[in-house]
């Protein structure tokens, strides 16, 4: 769907996260029939004022049966029962990217980045690299960003969007270059099953308007591999090799700045040795492995916000590294449980536990922080009630040099509690008053 497609329409938005709000004026402006908003935090009934625009708040059922479009937030899984009748009777289901990608002109060329894990990193990269190869580019989707919001260059020749499974879901819009970074189990209650889910996140690939020009995974995501090529037989992936560096970059950063620089090259950049690649793998982004200034008195610990890893596979791919690293870390875990299988944290923490003169440690967080430490067997060295409780109570026995302090939740941030943008901004708050107490 495109905007222009909603003109004399009855639409209804499905919850009011940040892509949505960013969405309201130019939803309104396509000369939409009516627009109407389903938010359980909000009194059906009465009217709402979002974005300096007066909305009528009604209930899903209603929307369902009144509503021509929806255009949902991740807040509501395309699955729940209302919305597969919606769906079965007629009415569209669209999301702010799809829209967006819709109105994108010919001759613009598009790629979209999905992930289990490294999919904000890899975009952000294509970005930097992007820039630094000449090339107009613009940088929005899943990393914070909107589509719809100001400020990005979203008149550039090339667009480039991290998408969520959640956005993916609903996507009818075939890129350029898709980008599947890694698969692993994530948001499987949402999805209602790992099949669900991998045919969902894989709609980048290929759904209803056609399939991608160009598919790029790295060589080394042999599960990635499979199920793209169990998926989609038909379609011959581009398999970029990890670069060969002694820079002392993590693994998995190094392998998501390969990816993002076999990206731009094929945009019309040039090609990138691998010390280059590494050099740009070791320019972390905010809330993935990004090192924070340790407080004076604290110099002998090295902490690190890793508050974008919300699935035990990324928070396993970050104590890999550290393993390499550091011989005594502590990680900060918790948050909501989802239901994923947490086998890939739980290898990494036998390989911790089988490596002598190394120790990992565990500080929990509510919700599932301590049931998911016993599962991994991770020992548990405090229970804590928010992040900043959690950094105070991990310092505490850290005393000597080689030590690591890592908010690596493995889980999403609970519901009341913001986003992953506000835990990592609590984590490196918490840190810097350690020396102000």
């Amino acid at each position: 769907m495109n905007l222009g497609d909603l003109s004399g329409r009855r639409v209804a938005l499905l919850g009011l996260g940040i892509d949505v709000r960013a969405a309201i004026g130019p939803i309104l402006r396509s000369g939409v029939d009516e627009l109407v908003v389903v938010d359980s935090s909000l009194e059906a009934g009465r009217t709402v004022e979002v974005e300096r625009h007066e909305l009528k708040v009604v209930e899903l059922q209603t929307a369902c049966d009144q509503a021509d479009v929806l255009v949902r937030s991740p807040g509501f899984p395309r699955y729940l029962a209302e919305l597969v009748a919606a769906r079965e009777s007629g009415v569209a289901m669209t999301t702010p990217v799809d829209l967006y990608l819709g109105g994108i002109e010919p001759g613009r060329r598009t790629v979209l980045v999905t992930g289990t894990k490294g999919k904000s990193t890899t975009t952000d990269l294509i970005g930097q690299m992007a820039r630094e190869a000449g090339l107009s580019v613009g940088i929005a989707g899943n990393l914070g960003i909107p589509v719809f919001q100001s400020g990005w260059d979203d008149d550039a020749s090339i667009i480039v969007l991290e998408v969520s499974s959640y956005q993916a879901a609903d996507l009818h819009h075939a890129p350029d270059i898709a980008v599947v970074t890694s698969i692993a189990e994530d948001h499987l209650s949402w999805h209602g099953g790992l099949d669900r889910y991998l045919h969902d996140k894989l709609r980048i690939v290929s759904n209803d308007a056609g399939v991608a020009e160009t598919v790029m995974i790295p060589r080394a995501e042999k599960r990635a591999i499979e199920v793209v090529a169990q998926l989609f037989p038909e379609i011959e992936p581009v398999l970029v090799d990890d670069p060969v560096s002694d820079s002392g970059a993590p693994l998995h950063r190094l392998r998501n700045a390969a990816l993002a620089a076999r990206v731009v090259e094929h945009l019309g950049g040039a090609s990138l040795d691998d010390e280059t690649v590494a050099v740009h793998a070791k320019s972390g982004m905010p809330g993935r492995l990004d090192v924070v200034e340790s407080p004076s008195g604290f110099e002998h610990i090295t902490f690190v916000d890793d508050a974008l890893a919300s699935n035990p596979s990324a928070t396993a791919a970050g104590l890999a590294w550290s393993l390499l690293t550091h011989s005594d870390t502590v990680v900060i875990l918790g948050g909501d449980d989802r239901g994923v299988s947490s086998a890939p944290l739980q290898r990494e923490a036998a390989e911790w536990n089988s490596t002598p003169g190394h120790r990992l440690r565990a500080v929990t967080l509510p919700r599932n922080g301590e049931d998911l430490a016993h599962r991994c067997g991770v020992e548990i060295l405090a229970r804590a009630e928010s992040v900043t409780d959690a950094v105070e109570k991990a310092v505490r026995e850290l005393d000597h040099s080689g030590s690591m302090v890592v908010f690596s939740p493995a889980a999403p941030t609970p519901a009341g509690q913001g986003n992953w943008e506000a835990r990592s901004k609590e984590f490196r708050e918490a840190v810097r008053k350690l020396s102000h107490p």
